[in-house]
């Protein structure tokens, strides 16, 4: 008995080296597509933010960004959405106050993947900037001003605030304000985070709206357009 025992230990490890050795051979870094590997977001310890500093600061054009979501909202999941970047941007803060001025490049707008309509990104992107949107050729720019910024009864460590401001396309200004977390990190950058939605007829841009035109059927596109970015400045 005991040598059976025995004899069954040895197949044992011999199996378990052996599936042990195929393992290997299996994931070896050749046998590994780059593809499928993402490297973990940095997480080794917790972003220090504090309150932001007064002082100018300007904005970091490269690693600022607005993105944008619209839909049909009689058709399930038919949304579209995109980024524009910005071009220029300055934010100013004071001792108990805050100002800024955003200008956003029109024609850097850019289109997502379109579900249900594969491949139309380019056409999609064409429609958005001609004179039935946008109308970049006349509007190249967008615009942003700051005009006050709100504590939160908590901002000193949430640092939630709301944002009253002027935003300005095709020639139209109108008051758009909106909660945004914004914060100083230990290297000195200011970041601001947040998202609104803006009813896109008040600047105008009338095209699929059923507020303005009857008999669209499922082609309606919703008046409203949201809005969401990520700004960071220095000094």
């Amino acid at each position: 008995m005991k040598k059976i025992i025995v004899v069954l230990a040895i197949l044992l490890l011999a199996l378990t080296g052996y599936y042990f050795v195929q393992s290997r051979e299996v994931v070896t870094p050749a046998a590994v597509s780059t593809t499928t590997i993402e490297t973990p977001a940095v997480a080794t310890q917790e972003e220090v933010r504090q309150v932001v500093m007064p002082g100018t600061y300007t904005v970091n054009t490269a690693n600022s960004v607005v993105n944008w979501a619209g839909k049909k909202p009689l058709i399930e999941g038919y949304t579209n959405s995109g980024t524009i970047m910005m071009s220029a941007g300055s934010i100013t803060v004071g001792e108990a106050e805050a100002t800024g001025d955003f200008t956003i490049d029109m024609n850097t707008l850019k289109v997502g993947l379109t579900a249900k309509k594969p491949n139309q990104e380019t056409k999609l992107e064409e429609h958005l900037k001609s004179d039935r949107w946008f109308d970049v050729t006349k509007n190249p720019t967008a615009s942003y001003k700051i005009t006050s910024v709100t504590k939160m009864p908590d901002s000193d460590t949430t640092f939630n605030y709301t944002i009253n401001g002027e935003l300005t396309m095709k020639g139209v200004m109108n008051e758009v304000s909106f909660p945004a977390t914004i914060y100083q990190t230990a290297d000195g950058t200011v970041v601001a985070k947040a998202a609104t939605e803006i009813d896109r007829t008040k600047w105008g841009i009338t095209s699929g709206s059923s507020s303005f035109f009857d008999n669209l059927a499922d082609n309606v596109i919703d008046d409203m357009i949201a809005l969401s970015f990520t700004i960071e400045a220095k000094k």
